[in-house]
Order: C-alpha cells, then sequence, then structure tokens
C-alpha cells in the first residue's frame, strides 16, 4: 500500500447517519453475517462475504464402461462458506491512485447514490485513520484494513480472504476495516467529531461534480 496514493476518503448514508458520523463520530459497524444475509439487491449485501473459496469446474464427460453408458456433466460453480463468521466491518468509498491510475479517468459510478441521500468527505485521510485506530487499540481490539481486491467469481479456483469481493462490486472502490470480534452483532465506535476534518454534501453533488487533480506520490 506504501505506493498508493489515497486521496480522499468518502462515506456515503442517509441523512441522518451522516450527521451522527459528522458530529460524533459514530462509526457504526455491521456484522460480516449481517452483509452476507441482507437482501437489499446487492447494494450493501453480498453472499460472497466472509466465504472460504470458490471453485469452479467446467463440464464434460463420464463414462461407466461396465454398463456402455456415457453421460454429460454441466458445469459447477462450489461456493464454500462458513456457517457463522464473526467479525465487524467499516467500509468507506477510497479515491486512490489503485482505483484511478490515471486521474482523468476518474468518475464515480450513480450506484453510489443508492447507498444514501448524503456524503461526508474526508479532508484529513491520516487524522481519520488514527482515530479509528487509537479507539479500537483502547478497547484492546485486533483490527486489519486495507484496500478491498474484486474478483471474477465464475473464473476463480482459490481460496478468497476478507479483502476480496466479487467484481460486480468494483464500483464501490471500498477501503475497509475489519475488527476481529468473537460475535455477530453490530459494533459502535466513538471517535469524537469530525468537523474539523471532514464536510457534509449531498451524495448527488460529490458524483455528478467531484474532479481530481494529479496524484503526488
Amino acid at each position: 500500500m506504501s505506493n498508493i496514493t489515497i486521496k480522499m476518503f468518502l462515506k456515503f448514508g442517509n441523512e441522518q447517519h451522516i450527521n451522527d458520523l459528522f458530529h460524533n463520530g459514530t462509526i457504526y459497524m455491521n456484522s460480516i453475517q449481517w452483509f452476507r444475509e441482507i437482501e437489499d439487491n446487492k447494494v450493501r449485501g453480498d453472499k460472497y462475504e466472509g466465504i472460504k473459496s470458490i471453485r469452479n469446474l467446467p463440464s464434460g464427460q463420464f463414462e461407466i464402461p461396465s454398463i456402455g453408458y456415457r453421460g454429460n456433466y454441466i458445469s459447477m460453480h462450489i461456493r464454500e462458506a462458513w456457517p457463522e463468521i464473526f467479525g465487524n466491518i467499516y467500509s468507506l468509498y477510497c479515491i486512490s491512485s489503485q482505483g484511478w491510475p490515471n486521474p482523468l479517468d476518474f468518475y464515480i459510478d450513480q450506484k453510489m447514490n443508492e447507498f444514501g441521500s448524503h456524503c461526508l468527505m474526508i479532508k484529513d485521510n491520516k487524522k481519520f485513520l488514527q482515530l479509528i485506530e487509537k479507539n479500537l487499540q483502547k478497547q484492546k481490539l485486533k483490527y486489519h484494513h486495507g484496500f478491498v481486491d474484486y474478483y471474477d467469481v465464475n473464473s476463480a479456483n482459490r481460496k478468497i480472504h476478507l479483502f476480496e469481493k466479487p467484481l460486480n462490486f468494483e464500483y464501490q472502490k471500498e477501503f475497509r476495516f475489519y475488527v476481529e470480534r468473537e460475535s455477530t452483532e453490530p459494533f459502535i465506535l466513538k471517535i469524537g467529531s469530525l468537523e474539523k476534518i471532514a464536510e457534509i454534501y449531498e451524495s448527488n453533488t460529490i458524483i455528478n461534480e467531484l474532479k481530481l487533480t494529479p496524484f503526488n506520490n
């Protein structure tokens, strides 16, 4: 991640939640189980969240010589998942040189409007990350953070880790925190007011009007 430039973080949501984040620093982390089970037209919900592995087996033929039978079998897509998975996730939209190596290609997909009417723009990325990490450390919680990588569910044949998601979520440009907890319940973290390091906008304004200048490494 050292060679990647993070320009800014954005958090899309409804007006009430974004105001709570801005004024009180309320970081609401849903469980991995919640993301797996929620039905919301594949905006936040992801049935592949927290899976063990994926296998894609091609179609072919089989033969039973003793009875002179030859038949066909169809291709198979096998998703191996834990029956229940613990821990919590906090997701941010990240504008970075990883998502757009060329700033001239930058745009935010209109589908981000589906997350809510408002958006918090983080102006001091380093400070914001420090606030989250400091408060997690106070509670002696183990955590990991980083960019989400995206993969093709129809061609993958391997183990899948918690910082990977299917390609159809790539437009979300996710940077995530994963907090290790033996729980499937939501987790709320209070990091204090963000009024000095963030600004609130309507989502549609950010999506349609935000432009980038070249990245500085």
